[in-house]
Formats: C-alpha cells, structure tokens, sequence
C-alpha cells in the first residue's frame, strides 16, 4: 500500500461527505468532573441535539511526566478479556490504569484482532486494510503514541516484502486470514500453529535455522526453502518455529513466484513509515473522523453503516498530540440514543479536538475508571449489551499513572454531628471513606488514622471525641501520624435556646408519651449533646418518667410539668392527667360531664351494664321514678301498693314507683296504669322535678309553644324561674317531647345543685 493509492483514495471519500458543525456545549450538561490522576481528567455529561446522549469523556495530558497511554492486549493475541478486567490485570504500584477504553476491531469467534497493532516497533498483529468505501478502515489509519510521547492520529505504510534472487514482492500482509488473490506471511508469532488456509492456493514454508521469537519493524528474516505445496493442497501446513510460511493465492503470483524451488534463499522484511518507526505503540483502526479540527470521515457517509446510529468509542488528540481524549457514546438505549458518523465527527469537532479516529463501537463500547477509595477501574459507561454487561474485546486503550504511591494529601470524611456546636460532655466522630495521595492513589485504611486534639480540651478516642470544657479546639485528622486535615469544633455549656415537645398534653392514667427535648445554639442550630446529658424530672403528683423522657401518667385530674434540663438550662411542658371517664360514650369532654358526674358519684343515676350510658336513649317513667327516689331520698323499705294494673308487687321497680306515687310526685294515667316502659315528656318530667322539689315562681320567659292554658304552663314556668330550663333558640319547650336521659339529669343536677 502505498501512499499515492491512500491519497487517491482520501479524495474519493472525501467528495462524499457533507457535513454542517455543531455547537457542542450549547447543550451539555455536566454530571460529573474530577481528575482520577494528577494528569487525567473525567468527565460525564449529557449531550441533546438530534438526540439526547450519555457521554463519558477523559482527557489525558501525556505531557505530564508521570501519565501515559498506553495499548492494553489480553495474555495471547487472539484472547478477550474484558475493558476494566484488562485495567486491572495490567495496573501494579507505579503503572496504575486510572481510565480505560475498548480499542481496536477484532474477530468476535475467534477472537484475533483486525487490523495492526504494534508495541515498540514489535508487530503484535500483521492486520489487514478493508476494501470498499463503505469499510470501517478502508485506508491505513491509526492512532498511536510516538516515541515523543505525543498521540498521533494519522495514515500508516506497513509493508511486507519478499525478496527471492534480487526481486521484491510486496505481500498483502502477515499472520492473518488469507483472502482471494492475496499473498501472506507466516510467523511463529501467528495465534495459530497452521496457517489455516484453504486448498486453493499454494505455501512456501522457510526455515532460518534460528529461533524467531518475535517480529519487528525493519526486520528481515532470512532462510531456505524446505518445502512447498501443491495448489490445491489441503494439507495443515505448520509453521516452524525457526521460519515463515508463504502463503500465496491466484494465478498471478503462481506465475511470479513458481520458479522458486527448495534450497532456495527468501528473506521477508517488515518495515513502516518514519512516522511511527520507534512509536511506543501503532493501533490501526477507522474510520478517520477528524483532521486539523475539521469533520474528515474516511468511509462513504452514506453508507449503512456511516449512517447507523449507534454506540461509538473514539480516541482524540488535541494541543498538538500532549493531550489525548477517550470518548465513548452509549447508544441502543432510552437513556442514550448513539450517534451517526456524521454526528459524532461534527460533535467532536465542536468539542475542539485536532485529530479523531474512530475505534470499535456498538455493544464493545466501554469505558471504565479508577473511583476514588478504590485503585480498581470500574465500569463508568452503560455497554448496550443485555444488562449492561461488558463484551470481551481483543485490545483495550490505557490512561496510566506512573507516579509511586505517595503521602497522604486527601482524606474524604462525615462527621456524625455535622460539624455543629457541641454541649461541654457531647461526644461526636468522624468516618473515613478514603484516603487519597497527591496522585489521587488510594492509601490503606487500617491502623493508620487518627485524631489529635489541638487545644487538648478534647477526648479522643479512636475516631471519636468528646467535648470536656466550653471553648473553641481543632481536631486534626492524622495518616501516620501526620496531620492531613482539620477541622474546628465549638464547645457550649448551655444551649442558647430549648424547647420541650409536647409542649403541653393532657394523658389518660397509665398512658405513656415520649418527651424529646431540642437545643439551639446563637445561631439558631441545633445543638449537639449526648441524651444522656438530658436530665428529666417530674413536677407534682402526675406520674414518673424515664432517663430517656418517656412519661407514664398516674392520679387522674392531677395537673404537673415534665422539666428536662440540659447544662446549665431547663425548659418545662405543662401535663394535664385527665379524669377516668364515667362511661365508655361519656368521655371527659362531653358536654353534661360535669353533670353525669354528680348524679353519678351521688348514686343517683347508673349506667349500663356493658359500661355504657346511653345518654341519647329516651328515658322511661320507670327510670324517671327509679332516679327520683334515689334524689328525694324516698323510703322504698316499707311503701303503700299503689293499686296500678300494670305495676304488681313484683315488678322490678314497684318499691320505688310505689314511693314517687306515695309521695305524690307522680301518679298513674286514667285508666289505673303506670305505662312503666313509656317515656316521659319534657312536660311531665317539668311537672316530675317542680313538685320534687317543690319549686314555685314564674318567668318572663314565654315559651311558644306552652301558652297560659297549657296544663303543664305552671311547672315549666317553675322550671324556667329556678333556671333549670331555659328551652330552645326558637322560643320553643318543645312539652311533648321524650325527653332524653342526659336531659333529664341536666335538669335534676340544677334542681338538686341550683345556680351551678
């Protein structure tokens, strides 16, 4: 391949391509930024124009005397290893990778790679140049770093020359498949110990008599002829560990080459551009996607796979090679649709690179880096693979630091109190999550932290420290003993501000509430104490209460304060213990409570027997003649039958009914019943309570509803003057009213206990 056809070639692509610049940082929004080495800088952002993509990004300035680049192969040629297993295999103390990347093409069976690769002139991999515009590399371009130190992007001329009897014949290449029409060479360095070609062909094996351990630029093996095959032979040829094989199909270099008979002298020599002789490595790879900062696709961009959207993995060049740029672009997924050709040399030239060339994308982009608190490279990227696992791929590309592991000069921590003001006697601590030299290396951890307290006012403990005395002290945070960081710490005697929650509560006896007191600084944040420092106490007969504020209340109807002090302040909250409820649908706010109570705690009225005391149920003349002789007092010992049809002598109730008639209170109805399960109406219970007792008086109170002619007119009006009733809003006694059984004790409470 010579540079006259590459350039022919350039030309052809190049009229095909039709490209409009983008401004890339229009729209990019950074998610992450951080050096992982005093050289390499990341970067993670998201980049929307036709689409939204996920971009990670890292900068590498190889000017740095301490950072390299460097081409990361598996243990054999033709193995797979993974990106970041590949990092971490070749990463030791002062050859640490810090970023990685999937680099060049390869055969994803067998698994050798595509094109050239070499290290320090050693060919590692002969490759092959892709015919058709629509190939990946279908000219010889590569990215490599130069014996400078520089990256270089740009075309390569490797060639392959037999010479036999003073004539030169240039092959297609070394230790790869064999083609139609092509001529290859054959070292002991091929992952095979055959050539593995087909019959229709024939092979030249040549020995040199010594050892050929492995191939370099301008090298020539020289050797005789020991053997050759027919065309068409389907023999395995091997190749020998002293010598080469030529591997020759089609006609044409039948003709040229049939003279040649065994005993005779071949020599092979492999040679490369001035360019890249003594380049630290060589990485063939394509297409070309931007030269002097201007869009420059190798390849047909209307070609299907130009045009493929998709994952993509780049390697960059900027300031003249001393800073070399890893890009990958997730593609295939929601997150991140990928990018064209078109698209990713327009976005890279809006990012201000001199020179890209595309390497292997779709499911083998991946991009992995060393994190902080680890020196282990993990994956950064999201691979488009089924659940975003990494594909094996032939070759990686390495962002290294040469640099030792060095002192400590970075140590990321949490402090648990967050730095706040601290009560004399309050305890804190530190947690590390790494340590990081002045090359970003991480430091163990074990056995080699510790804290030192500047002013001595503070305890230490390990990572834990205790506040002794009021006043301002600095902790410094120790590796080895030597101070890396520090912070400050402020010490209190007393909170500027406290507080108590609940800050007043009413409780039921044997309920329990938990008590949490809060202190402010001068400043108004919190401030930090240890609980046991929070001393609680109980004011008045209310209940006691736990070292930790949970108070269990006693003594209903007693009132207290619950004190927590703290230092040198206290602050109270008000506690009410409520009085046990009369009944279960009695409780202590009902609105007759009061009332209930006494008729109650006087054995007047009684409730349930399931506890209830059913205040909304209408009372009965029974009950009304049961309650009224508990009031009066009434002798139910020894009581004169009453004659009622319906109240024999033993009716439940006949001894207290019998009384209230005896004492003319009530009396039965026309026809000599007592109706006992009837209710009784607000009018006959105005009747009941005035001539119980004995009330008298009129009101100015008219009520609508009961005018002058009313039989019960004279004993609500007895009522209303005593101010037992006062009737409704609307003017109304409502007389033919059931009257209920809250009611009814209302009004007996202000019968019984008049003007409360």
């Amino acid at each position: 391949m010579k540079r006259i056809a590459k350039n022919l070639l350039v030309l052809v692509v190049l009229l095909s391509m039709v490209m409009t610049p983008l401004n890339a940082y229009a729209s990019q929004t950074v998610k992450k930024d951080y050096p992982l080495s005093k050289g390499v800088q990341y970067k993670q952002y998201t980049y929307s124009n036709t689409y939204t993509n996920s971009i990670n990004h890292i900068a590498i300035n190889v000017g740095d005397p301490t950072t390299e680049v460097q081409l990361g192969m598996p243990a054999a040629v033709n193995g797979k290893e993974s990106t970041t297993a590949n990092a971490n295999r070749l990463s030791r103390e002062g050859n640490r990778v810090v970023g990685a990347i999937n680099a060049s093409f390869f055969n994803m069976s067998e698994g050798y790679p595509l094109f050239l690769l070499a290290k320090n002139n050693v060919i590692l991999n002969g490759g092959a140049v892709s015919n058709g515009s629509d190939q990946y590399m279908n000219v010889p371009t590569a990215f490599g770093m130069a014996a400078d130190g520089r990256g270089v992007i740009d075309y390569f001329d490797f060639d392959v020359t037999l010479s036999h009897n003073g004539t030169n014949y240039e092959m297609s290449g070394m230790n790869r498949e064999r083609n139609i029409y092509e001529s290859i060479i054959y070292t002991p360095q091929f992952y095979s110990k055959t050539t593995d070609t087909n019959e229709y062909g024939f092979e030249i094996v040549v020995d040199t008599g010594e050892p050929i351990t492995e191939n370099k630029f301008g090298q020539t093996l020289t050797g005789k002829v020991t053997k050759i095959t027919p065309y068409g032979s389907k023999e395995k040829v091997s190749i020998p560990a002293t010598g080469f094989v030529v591997s020759l199909q089609g006609g044409d270099w039948h003709k040229k080459l049939s003279q040649i008979a065994i005993g005779d002298e071949l020599s092979v020599n492999f040679s490369i551009d001035k360019l890249w002789q003594d380049a630290q490595f060589i990485m063939a790879s394509g297409p070309y996607l931007v030269k002097d900062n201007k869009p420059y696709i190798m390849m047909s961009t209307s070609s299907s796979r130009a045009k493929e959207v998709a994952p993509r993995t780049v390697v960059a060049t900027s300031n003249n090679g001393k800073t070399v740029h890893f890009i990958t672009v997730d593609g295939r997924q929601s997150h991140s649709k990928g990018m064209n050709m078109v698209q990713l040399a327009n976005y890279l030239v809006s990012l201000g690179v001199d020179q890209a060339i595309n390497l292997d994308g779709g499911g083998s982009t991946t991009m992995g880096i060393r994190n902080y608190g680890s020196n282990n490279v993990v994956l950064a990227n999201l691979p488009s693979n089924s659940g975003n696992t990494q594909r094996l791929v032939s070759a990686t590309l390495l962002a290294v630091s040469t640099a030792p592991t060095g002192k400590a000069a970075k140590i990321e921590y949490t402090n648990s109190t967050n730095y706040a003001t601290l009560l004399a006697g309050a305890s804190s601590s530190i947690a590390v999550k790494y340590v990081l030299d002045e090359n970003y290396n991480t430091l163990p951890l074990d056995g080699r932290l510790s804290l030192t307290s500047e002013n001595n006012t503070l305890n230490i403990n390990g990572l834990n420290y205790t506040s002794t005395t009021a006043g301002n002290d600095r902790i410094n945070i120790n590796y080895d003993g030597s101070p890396v960081q520090s912070f400050q710490v402020k010490v209190v005697d007393a909170a500027a501000a406290m507080s108590v929650a609940p800050k007043s509560k009413t409780v039921s006896a044997g309920e329990t509430v938990k008590f949490t007191m809060d202190a402010k600084d001068n400043e108004g944040k919190p401030l930090v104490y240890n609980a046991s420092q929070v001393k609680w106490s109980v004011e008045g007969d209310i209940g006691t209460i736990t070292s930790d504020g949970k108070f269990t209340a006693k003594n209903p109807g007693a009132t207290g304060k619950i004190v927590a002090t703290l230092g040198t302040k206290s602050e109270a909250a008000t506690v009410t213990v409520a009085k046990a409820a009369l009944f279960k649908d009695i409780p202590n706010n009902y609105v007759y409570y009061k009332e209930i109570e006494y008729l109650t705690k006087n054995k007047i009225i009684t409730g349930q027997a399931d506890g209830t005391f059913r205040p909304n149920d209408k009372l009965t003349r029974a009950h009304a003649a049961v309650i009224i002789s508990r009031a009066l007092g009434l002798n139910t010992s020894n009581v004169k039958n009453p004659g009622l049809k319906d109240i024999p002598a033993n009716h439940v109730y006949y001894k207290q009914i019998a009384a209230v008639v005896e004492a003319g209170i009530m009396s039965g109805k026309g026809d000599n019943t007592f109706d006992p399960n009837g209710t009784l109406t607000r009018a006959q219970m105005a009747k009941v309570v005035a001539l119980a007792y004995k009330l008298n008086g009129t009101s100015n109170i008219n009520f609508k509803d009961v005018p002058k002619n009313h039989w019960a007119y004279s004993y609500v009006q007895q009522l209303a003057a005593n101010k037992i009733t006062t009737g409704y809003n609307d003017n109304t006694y409502k007389p033919n009213e059931s009257i209920s059984r809250a009611h009814f004790g209302l009004f007996l409470y202000r019968a019984i206990q008049p003007g409360k």
